[in-house]
């Protein structure tokens, strides 16, 4: 409904509605086409499972770049998250790496 009113507002016009079966909003674990925040990335170690960077706060050399640390799941495809979040810890290891802060 909320949808509609919004097209509606801005002078569109709503040609068809989806049924109760293609309502994708969230779901319980496993039911989600894509899960997210299993390992919820943050600024505090007791808050979080990783720092920004996606670096783990326990294990210092595990890095998770996947949907995992997301703090929650968007209504949209994660893909392009995803990859921008592993492009910047990817470029986050590397800095770390010439620094001599990450074993390799």
């Amino acid at each position: 409904d909320t949808f509609q009113q919004l097209i509606e507002a801005a002078g569109g016009v709503v040609m068809e509605r989806s049924g109760k079966e293609d309502d994708w909003g969230i779901e319980h674990g496993g039911q989600v086409k894509h899960e997210v925040g299993a390992t919820r990335m943050g600024n505090d170690p007791k808050k979080s499972v990783l720092n920004p960077y996606c670096q783990a706060w326990d294990v210092k050399n595990l890095f998770i770049t996947d949907a995992a640390p997301f703090v929650s799941n968007a209504d949209k495809n994660p893909t392009l998250t995803i990859t921008a979040l592993g492009w910047r810890t990817s470029e986050y290891i590397a800095d770390q790496v010439r620094k001599l802060n990450v074993k390799v």
